[in-house]
């Protein structure tokens, strides 16, 4: 950290709880952040990160309403005695949810919206444009119009947008969720950079073991509101739950090495049921239907915004298979998926889906096959409530049957949503990213399809939280498979039966995660990283070659220590 006179931020005794609720959201913290200071905000969901934000970058108390008590002072002065402009000079924050935040039809326009609205001439404007381009390295977005990104080029986007308008202070919110890893090793090292330049950086992040690349001066490790640890990355390794937040897996074996009666959720059992399409008493049903791909591609071929995103693309899907879609951003992921719903038609080549073509099937149809869960839930939910949003699909369908109060109640009971408080006349956009996630998926279970979708499954939720969903979602009756597209490699590698490499609108790769895994040169080229889980997993592999999530495998590693049998392989602690 720069040597610096006075903090930028001063956090004092801050409490504050959210109108209508129980408890407060963030209890009695204090904290400084210095210029040059990189400070990593962690914790589990619900924990007050969320709400940290909001006081740092001013929409506590300008726009949140609640009790609020203590003092948040950014550059000397109390952010409740300015107004949020003035506060937006100093602080820069970029979204959990790019789409929330971009404002501009083309990346261009969006680069220059902040700094046009601060009036600065036109020959400044073009000139940090080029500068941030370069910075962001989004050279190869140029041109091109915002709603036809990834989410994670979108991303990107905000992250120079927010470059452009030169702040003391970077607030960024889970970040990596939308970007591949090689992407977000580069976004860790430019945010290290600005602080190394002088800035200060908070990160919020869930996925610790990838943003401890950013070498943070300090971790805040947040629980319950409260304050659980202030200081350097190592204290912090020796205090965090490794089931709440996603820890390298040195320091899982560490904890468990140290604590082998430590407390740790059900995904932990030593030998997990492999999934749910593996399990002969579990959802899938039907046999007959599993010599029959569920979705299938002919050279598909697909162009948006100029570009062509499918490339040719020639695959089939089982009806019974949990499969992970891996690759860079940019690769066709979600186009992939898009094209099986209806959402995109191919430029050329067939989908089919249970054998028949797609192209003459509506949407609605399709939803009735798959239901298919966005990446940025802000883009399925548009009802005034809960209760509307969940019903809309059903009633349009004529599936809502005599007691359509009972199926809303049971989509949220299947996604652990039904014990929120008044959750059915709430707003859906007034809950927690996490929350809308889960609610999004409500909705498409509501029209009872055959398969899941899921696009970023883990974004916005606590490694806990992610382990119990994909679990939870594995164990719905009636439902055969699930796709997902997702950054998370871990959560791929232990959840799926198939793995599938894309890059550039092609498949790169497609087989068993044990063996697309190994393939180091093919993982590296479709800007992947080998995680220290997945390395274990490779080093001391299952007879059934399955991976297992880091405190199974630490259980394990440690049992076998305590009999004098195998030690820990080179490497991997």
């Amino acid at each position: 950290m720069a040597a610096s006179s006075a903090p930028l931020v001063e956090v004092d005794g801050l409490t504050f709880r959210y109108r209508r609720a129980a408890e407060p959201a963030l209890r009695d913290l204090s904290l400084s952040i210095g210029p040059g200071e990189v400070l990593l905000v962690a914790g589990p969901s619900g924990c007050g990160k969320s709400t940290l934000i909001r006081a740092l970058n001013g929409l506590i108390p300008h726009a949140y309403r609640g009790e609020r008590t203590g003092t948040v002072r950014i550059d000397g002065r109390d952010t409740a005695e300015m107004k949020l402009r003035d506060i937006s000079l100093l602080v820069g924050t970029v979204l959990q949810d790019p789409t929330r935040q971009i404002v501009g039809s083309t990346v261009e326009a969006e680069l220059a919206f902040g700094p046009e609205n601060l009036g600065l001439p036109r020959g400044e404007i073009l000139e940090r444009l080029d500068a941030v381009r370069t910075r962001a390295g989004i050279e190869q977005l140029a041109g091109r119009e915002t709603a036809e990104l990834s989410s994670g080029e979108q991303q990107l986007v905000a992250v120079a947008g927010i470059l452009m308008m030169r702040p003391s202070l970077y607030v960024v919110d889970e970040p990596l969720a939308n970007l591949d890893p090689a992407t977000a090793a580069r976004l860790l090292s430019m945010l290290r950079r600005l602080a190394d330049e002088g800035s200060a950086v908070v990160i919020v992040e869930h996925r610790v073991e990838e943003a401890l690349e950013l070498e943070p001066d300090r971790i805040l490790y947040l629980d319950e509101g409260r304050t659980r640890y202030l200081g350097p990355v190592a204290g912090f390794l020796r205090v965090a739950d490794p089931a709440a937040v996603k820890l390298p897996f040195g320091a899982v074996l560490d904890r468990i090495r140290a604590d082998p009666g430590l407390s740790l959720p059900a995904a932990s059992d030593p030998d997990p049921p492999a999934t749910a399409s593996a399990d002969p008493a579990g959802p899938r049903r039907d046999p007959a239907r599993a010599s029959t791909p569920r979705l299938a591609y002919d050279g598909v071929r697909v162009r948006l915004d100029g570009r062509e995103v499918l490339r040719g693309l020639s695959t089939s899907l089982g009806a019974r298979e949990v499969v992970a879609v891996l690759g860079p951003n940019g690769s066709g992921k979600t186009t992939m998926f898009r094209t099986a719903i209806g959402l995109v038609r191919p430029d050329a080549g067939e989908v089919s889906v249970d054998g028949q073509p797609a192209a003459g099937r509506t949407v609605a149809e399709l939803a009735r096959v798959f239901g298919y869960v966005f990446q940025s839930p802000s883009q399925m939910l548009f009802a005034r409530t809960v209760r509307e949003e969940l019903l809309f699909g059903p009633r349009n369908l004529d599936l809502a049957g005599e007691d359509p109060d009972r199926l809303a109640s049971d989509a949220l009971h299947r996604v652990s949503l039904s014990a929120e408080p008044e959750i059915m006349e709430r707003p859906p956009l007034t809950l927690s990213f996490g929350q809308q996630k889960r609610l999004a998926l409500a909705v498409a279970l509501a029209l009872q399809p055959r398969t899941l979708i899921l696009d970023e499954p883990s974004a916005g939720q606590d490694h806990r939280t992610a382990e119990r969903f994909m679990r939870e979602v594995a164990a719905i009756p009636g439902l055969d498979g699930i796709y997902l597209v997702t950054h998370d490699v871990d959560l791929a590698l232990t959840h799926a039966d198939r793995i599938i490499l894309l890059g550039g609108g092609q498949i790169v790769a497609d087989g068993p995660p044990s063996e697309v895994a190994a393939d180091a040169e093919r993982w590296a080229a479709c800007n992947l990283r080998r995680t220290s889980l997945m390395a274990a997993n490779l080093a001391r592999q299952r007879p059934d070659r399955r991976f297992v999530e880091a405190t199974a495998l630490a259980r394990r590693i440690v049992e076998e220590e305590n009999r004098g049998g195998s030690v820990v392989p080179p490497g991997i602690e």
